[in-house]
């Protein structure tokens, strides 16, 4: 039987590799689309960080529009499983982003319902 660590990094994969090959098959896979939601810091066109938040819909269908980038690395951080239908992951975009995810259980699939980035060397993240 397939671990629920193990649907959780499927997931997660089917999101990263969906968007490196604007796959819009895996990253529905990957995501509750009708109420996940992508939340991180952007720069307005001051330079400062401001909070963003959008639909996944919207957000899967820009990203399906991009030029594949096969080249890009990502690597799982860590995987909380806290309740049998709950769970939070971080992610090493690239090393460009460090993203977390909240997930949830959907039907007996593990769907990410939120995704929250920040630029990983814009010193947001205390490590």
């Amino acid at each position: 039987m397939t671990s629920d660590y193990d649907l959780i990094s499927t997931t997660i994969f089917n999101y990263f590799e969906g968007l490196k090959h604007a796959d819009r098959t895996r990253l529905e896979a990957a995501f509750a689309v009708d109420v996940a939601h992508m939340k991180g810091y952007i720069r307005d066109t001051e330079g400062q960080l401001q909070l963003s938040s959008r639909p996944m819909r919207e957000v899967i269908d820009g990203w399906v529009k991009r030029t594949p980038t096969p080249d890009m690395v990502g690597k799982i951080l860590a995987i909380n499983i806290f309740n049998p239908r709950a769970a939070i992951a971080v992610f090493d975009f690239n090393g460009v982003f460090t993203d977390t995810f909240q997930l949830a259980k959907v039907d007996g699939h593990w769907r990410i319902i939120n995704k929250f980035y920040v630029d990983a060397h814009d010193g947001a993240a205390q490590r």
